[in-house]
């Protein structure tokens, strides 16, 4: 795998990332059933859709339910009901208990018919997706863990990065169904590996945000402008995707990328099981997760998750706003040779 970084100007950072296609025979026009249909269940319907596939959807909440019908989805009830029939079903919940009580407790992985796949986009506990990888395949079913990486708006363009463990064989098989609704897939290794890096990824963009506070704040108080401060640090072997796309929201006091701090708090809690199984201390990481529980408890648990600088903020009794940052947004842009920019505006309507 080649990895290279490359800038374009004040406004755009670009990451490349090449890696080898396991597909082969794939699978094409599927009858995907899919439950879940929050922010990431949502992009991955609308991008099957788009990738000729049909496609049910279940979710207790109807909120996307009229964008994803008048799409061509077709909306239905029960997870019991989404799954009958299907070659495929795709899973995106918030958390491993809801993986849990769907799959296993309402008895739905014992309802998808003998040879179907089952792909699961939650971001879960690495033991907990190897146990029900075991049921599912006892009863004849293929798993591939699959959780995606990357934020709100690559989700938002299809640009989302998914790591992806399983079987190779069934990984060529669905990779280019999987790509119907993201960018990057990368092989991570046996059932279980995937969950792994996600959670350490999401164990990094915690530190990076709690990092990007304290540094914000001793440049103010060293008098340095924080625009000055920003643009420095972008063009600097400091930078990286969270600082740039989240130290806005110090700037604008929204504290907001649109995840909440509660499934932040789980993912770090999922981190620490897998360093006190590998028996690797973290006295970083473990002081981070302190500071994201602190902040959940002080804000509440449907926060944005970049909240943890606002304690310091409140600790300190000194903002760290920046002019010209409330209509502050990014998009994400593909560039010649398989890259993204991330592009700041900052005309939101």
């Amino acid at each position: 795998m080649l990895r290279s970084l490359t800038r374009l100007g004040a406004a755009t950072r670009v990451v490349r990332i090449q890696c080898p296609s396991f597909s082969t025979s794939a699978v094409s026009n599927a009858n995907v059933g899919v439950i879940g249909a929050g922010q990431v269940g949502r992009a991955v319907a609308l991008g099957l859709l788009r990738g000729g596939h049909s496609v049910s959807v279940t979710d207790p909440s109807t909120l996307n339910a009229k964008e994803l019908t008048e799409q061509g989805a077709k909306w239905v009830d029960t997870a019991s009901e989404v799954v009958a029939g299907k070659e495929v079903v795709i899973t995106a919940l918030p958390a491993p208990p809801h993986i849990r009580q769907v799959m296993e407790e309402e008895g739905v992985l014992f309802k998808i018919k003998e040879g179907a796949c089952w792909i699961d986009h939650t971001t879960t506990d690495a033991d907990e997706t190897k146990r029900l990888a075991v049921i599912a395949q006892n009863r004849g079913l293929k798993m591939l863990e699959a959780p995606l990486t990357g934020g709100l708006e690559l989700l938002k363009a299809g640009l989302m990065t998914v790591f992806v463990g399983g079987d190779t064989e069934d990984m060529k098989k669905y990779e280019p169904l999987i790509r119907s609704y993201t960018d990057t897939v990368l092989y991570m290794g046996p059932i279980g590996s995937a969950s792994v890096v996600k959670v350490i990824s999401n164990m990094l963009c915690a530190v990076h945000m709690v990092v990007a506070g304290e540094s914000a704040m001793i440049a103010k108080r060293h008098g340095i402008n924080l625009q000055a401060f920003f643009d420095g640090i972008r063009a600097s072997a400091g930078n990286s995707f969270v600082f740039e796309t989240e130290a806005p929201l110090m700037f604008n006091g929204s504290f907001d990328p649109g995840f909440k701090i509660a499934l932040h708090c789980k993912d770090l809690d999922l981190g620490r099981k897998l360093a006190f199984d590998a028996k690797v201390p973290i006295e970083v990481l473990g002081l981070v997760e302190q500071i994201y529980r602190r902040a959940m408890h002080k804000y509440g648990e449907d926060a944005g998750s970049s909240h943890p600088p606002k304690l310091l903020e409140d600790d300190l009794k000194e903002p760290l706003r920046q002019e010209g940052y409330d209509n502050w947004y990014y998009t994400i842009e593909k560039v010649q040779g398989g890259g993204i920019a991330v592009v700041h505006k900052f005309d939101k309507k």
